[in-house]
Parts: structure tokens; C-alpha cells; sequence
């Protein structure tokens, strides 16, 4: 039985609950859960719902109430903690056109918390395995990037992960490393549909400003191993060209992006993957899976993007994406 605990507005525990029904789901988008409680009580706007020790929860924000003969249902729903970081936006200082930090990993968590005026909810810690607390290297966030995606994306770069957890009334926060599953695990861990595209496009031409003759005009190559330069390997029947119109573009500006464009057309193809729930492994956001087709030779390396978990009768569920 999977107990969910319910606090008042001010965030104090009042009950618990055994009867209900909960989708909770944090990662790539969504971060929010909805929640159905059987009974006539009600649930405080701004209150805490949360499973103890755990990375469910959040805070209510909206109720839907269902009436059908004389009976009513009451649907919960509000963001999940990671929805909070989610709705914090970390902005560069004054002066300064980009947000940098460097440091041990608790600290600079802290701070980016403290930053967005988050300190009340999130206690930055040290990963509470014991195993120390990891270094964050100089890292440079996008301008004006939302705190949840910015605090994972810092952890991604330094080969870590974003953990949660509320305990003793406040959500503690740390990073730890990546775990990555493998050769170790049962092959049948996950399924995947590949799409591998051998001949790609290796020569795009940019089109900047100007009219006619006098428009600015950028010729970028790519080699078989998707290196993108200004010299031309393939040529004749392997040459595949395209153009990118990018008009307003300076001189520059037109070569940096039209650069950048054929490197990200080097992709070998499209993948789509499917982690299995019963596997008997807890994954978190950022942790990888990796799997091979004997037949061809093709390996997938996945990152969980997305937990979703379900409790209905109480029993609880688990369900991943990855990317």
C-alpha cells in the first residue's frame, strides 16, 4: 500500500491517504500530476501532496469538481516540484549577457534556488548515498532558460542528474552521477525502432542578404564521417545538396549558422524507443539504457527524458520515456 500524505496551506502533514488515485509525471515537459481522493474531504489551493521520501509530489494548484447524482468528484492537479523549478526563469545579472557558475554541486544548486526564491521550498544537499559531493565545471546557461531545464542540462554537462525527494517537510535537491545500464542488464531491457540513412545531405548552400549577384552565398561540405568544413568531398552521383535561406543574414552570421545546420543534418537517422517498466530497475530522469541488434550491427544508446507514475488501489506503476 502506497500511502500519499496531504498537508494543510501552510505545508503542515494533516492526513493521510490510502484511497485514491494518482499520474504524476516530471521530465521533458508536463511536470505536473492530477489526483482524485475518495472521501468528502477536501484539499487546501496551495497545499502539498507528496509520497514520503520520494521524487512524487507537488503542490495544488486547480480542482475540478464533477457532480453526477448527488455524488461529486474531486480532481486535484498542480505542479509536480519540478514544475516549480519549471515556472522560475534563471535570468543573467545585470551587465552580463550570459549566467555562469562553478563550484561543488550542492552550492551551486543552492544558489540557483536561492536565486529564483525557491529556498523556502528546496534544501540543496549532498547526495544522500554517501558518495560525495560532485563538482560542477565552469557552465554557461542558455539566456533566460526556465530553472528546472537549466539546473538539468548544467548536471547533463558535467555527466550528473537532477534528484528529489521530500523529507521532513522540505524537498531536498542534489545531483549525483548518471547511472548508465548496459552489457550489465538483460538485453530485453528495452525495444527500439531505428531508421538508418547512409547518404545524407554533405553540401548546403546558405543565402544571406542582398539581391541577385549581389547576395551573400556560404558553401559548406561534409566528409563520411560528418565533419562540416569548406572543402567539398563528395562529388557527382554521392554529392547531395540543398539550400538554406537565411535573408537576413550578414556575411558571418550566414556562415556560422549555415555551418551549424549541415552538422545537424548529419543525424544517421530517426530512433524510437521503449523502456520497460517491469524491468525490475528504478531508472531517473538522465540515466541511459543502451541496446543492440545482433543482425545489424545496431546499437541504441537512450536517455530517460520523462517518469510517469501512477498509484490506483495502491499499487504503484511506473511508466519511462526516453529519447
Amino acid at each position: 500500500m502506497v500511502e500519499l500524505i496531504i498537508t494543510d496551506s501552510n505545508h503542515v502533514d494533516a492526513r493521510s491517504a490510502a484511497d485514491y488515485t494518482l499520474d504524476c509525471a516530471w521530465g521533458k515537459e508536463e511536470n505536473d500530476f492530477e489526483l482524485v481522493v475518495s472521501g468528502a474531504s477536501t484539499i487546501d489551493a496551495g497545499a502539498y501532496i507528496y509520497i514520503d521520501g520520494s521524487e512524487c509530489g507537488g503542490v495544488v494548484d486547480a480542482m475540478e469538481d464533477q457532480l453526477a447524482a448527488g455524488v461529486s468528484t474531486l480532481t486535484y492537479s498542480g505542479r509536480t516540484w519540478h514544475g516549480m523549478l519549471a515556472n522560475k526563469i534563471l535570468e543573467p545579472d545585470k551587465g552580463k549577457d550570459y549566467l555562469t557558475v562553478s563550484g561543488t554541486a550542492s552550492t551551486v544548486i543552492g544558489s540557483l534556488i536561492s536565486r529564483v526564491g525557491l529556498d523556502s521550498v528546496f534544501d540543496a544537499v549532498v547526495p544522500p548515498d554517501g558518495s560525495g559531493d560532485p563538482s560542477i565545471k565552469q557552465y554557461q546557461f542558455d539566456r533566460y532558460v526556465d530553472a528546472y531545464t537549466g539546473l538539468r542540462k548544467m548536471c547533463a554537462a558535467n555527466g550528473l542528474k537532477l534528484r528529489l525527494a521530500y523529507t521532513s517537510g522540505q524537498v531536498n535537491i542534489w545531483a549525483e552521477p548518471v547511472a548508465h545500464y548496459g552489457d550489465s542488464i538483460d538485453s530485453d531491457l528495452i525495444d527500439f525502432d531505428a531508421t538508418r540513412t547512409w547518404r545524407k545531405p554533405n553540401h548546403l548552400i546558405g543565402l544571406g542578404k542582398g539581391e541577385l549577384r549581389n547576395r551573400i552565398v556560404s558553401h559548406w561540405y561534409a566528409d563520411s564521417k560528418g565533419n562540416v568544413t569548406q572543402t567539398q568531398t563528395f562529388k557527382g552521383l554521392d554529392e547531395i545538396a540543398q539550400v538554406y535561406d537565411y535573408s537576413s543574414a550578414e556575411a558571418d552570421e550566414l556562415a556560422k549558422n549555415t555551418k551549424k545546420k549541415l552538422q545537424d543534418l548529419q543525424s544517421e537517422g530517426e530512433v524510437k524507443v521503449t523502456v520497460h517498466e517491469d524491468s525490475g530497475i528504478v531508472f531517473d530522469v538522465g540515466d541511459t539504457v543502451t541496446a543492440r541488434d545482433n543482425l545489424t550491427g545496431i546499437t541504441v544508446n537512450a536517455t530517460i527524458s520523462k517518469k510517469i507514475v501512477k498509484v490506483s488501489g495502491g499499487v504503484m506503476s511506473v511508466d519511462y520515456e526516453a529519447e
